[in-house]
């Protein structure tokens, strides 16, 4: 039975499978008054669930503590606040209208993890999984970050070709020779923003590859992350790999509990679809892909056990980020030029949105600079 979606469009016209619903059938507009939840989760709890042991818990392993893993419940973890609100041109802000998008996949979710667990395969299904895929890939940090950083490489080029050409705003002028080191904060709304691209190279990825579900069979259970759609180009070595890699062969591991994952590859069809369900029962697997789901993890790790402390600990060090080269095209015009690499987190600056804001900034950047007798001496 078909039902027209009633928000999402003929994109969303999927078949119902019995009792597994196609999120597109849920409408997201619920509006934003007299609602006060603004502790954002950018890993979706209900997805995190499916990782937890039998008290309820995972084990979360911090980037910066990974030998020291907490047990916590999933609604816990995995938030920030005011992580999808966005300032209104009259004044205000809107704090909801991402988290009831997600919602909509985040409901259907258990009936689809269910389904998946008795190994069927349908329309909805798939449908439901890419979905939650996409806005895995789309809402986490380690994306909007890159975003982030790809803008601050952009802002302080055009700034220094300013000062060349003698047309810096007179508010920027006392930041002239600083604009390698100054801090430099994006507007949140304009990583939000950005969803929208990732969305799209997500879907057009997707119709490269086509995609199965492995069952553990193993003592091993997967593990997850902040940041758990990993993509790379299965013919490099680990420590030679770059991530999201998508010229040539390419493959795709998203984990969907501790005793499930869905692969995708650009070797399979039919694409856009789970097309199979497989086995697997050789614990050296589950490792090889526990330790390409700690490599792509970004602020967190996640875990059921303790099984993968060492591949953890590996792994915590670099995580998926960008490098960018700028290259100067004319004496105006420029070419930022940016490559996805293992490196070190990037520490962002904060955004300044507020007076109170600047004059701590402003402060903070005094008390650092060299007195002007210690540049004598």
């Amino acid at each position: 039975m078909a039902k027209e979606p009633t928000y999402f469009g003929q994109w969303g016209a999927v078949p119902v499978d019995g009792d597994v619903r196609p999120f597109s059938m849920l409408n997201p507009s619920r509006g934003d008054t007299n609602r006060n939840n603004r502790r954002h989760h950018f890993i979706s709890a209900v997805y995190m669930d499916g990782f937890a042991d039998d008290d309820g818990r995972v084990q979360v392993y911090l980037c910066e503590t990974p030998g020291d893993p907490l047990p916590m419940k999933p609604r816990a973890i995995g938030f920030e606040r005011d992580y999808y609100s966005q300032k209104l041109p009259e004044g205000g802000q809107e704090n909801h209208r991402f988290e009831d998008l997600w919602n909509t996949i985040e409901t259907v979710w258990p009936e689809t993890l269910r389904a998946l667990a008795d190994r069927r395969l349908s329309s909805a299904i798939s449908f439901n999984v890419l979905g939650m895929q996409t806005i895995m890939r789309a809402r986490v940090p380690a994306t909007r970050d890159r975003h982030a950083l790809m803008l601050e490489a952009k802002i302080r080029s055009q700034h220094r070709i300013a000062e060349e050409m003698g047309l810096l705003p007179p508010e920027m002028l006392r930041y002239a020779g600083q604009f390698d080191t100054v801090p430099v904060g994006i507007n949140p709304h304009q990583t939000l923003l950005a969803m929208q691209g990732e969305f799209k190279d997500f879907g057009d990825l997707c119709f490269r590859l086509g995609f199965e579900v492995l069952h553990n069979n193993t003592t091993t259970p997967f593990l997850t992350s902040d940041n758990p759609v990993c993509s790379y180009d299965p013919r490099q070595s680990l420590h030679a790999r770059m991530p999201y890699k998508h010229s040539d062969e390419v493959e795709l591991i998203f984990p969907v509990s501790a005793r499930m994952l869905v692969r995708g590859s650009s070797k399979r069809g039919p694409v856009n679809m789970i097309s199979r369900h497989r086995d697997i029962s050789d614990s050296r697997k589950v490792r090889q892909i526990n330790r390409t789901i700690a490599q792509f993890s970004y602020r967190m790790t996640i875990g059921q056990d303790r099984s993968s402390d060492d591949l953890i600990r590996a792994h915590a060090a670099l995580v998926p980020t960008i490098t960018t080269e700028v290259q100067r095209l004319d004496a105006k015009e420029i070419q930022i030029v940016c490559r996805n690499v293992f490196g070190p987190r990037p520490v962002l600056s904060q955004y300044i949105d507020t007076p109170e804001k600047a004059a701590r900034l402003e402060a903070k950047m005094a008390a650092a600079a060299p007195s002007s007798d210690a540049t004598r001496d």
